[in-house]
């Protein structure tokens, strides 16, 4: 299973599974602020990899 989530330090979205999810928010100053935005089971790679490159871009698009 992978999820995307928004990283409140990097500023961006990221991909991975729930242990990397884990890993990440645990050691942030920010833990309260991670939240798991998609959650994907059998979804292909180039697909998920498609939406994070939108919402990050889309993120850019606002920030500008």
């Amino acid at each position: 299973m992978k999820f995307i989530w928004f990283n409140p330090d990097s500023g961006k979205y990221e991909k991975g599974s729930k242990e990397e999810f884990e890993q990440i928010s645990v050691y942030s100053v920010n833990q309260d602020r991670f939240d798991i935005i998609y959650e994907f089971s059998d979804t292909a790679e180039r697909i998920i990899d498609k939406v994070l490159d939108s919402l990050n871009a889309a993120r850019l698009a606002t920030a500008s």
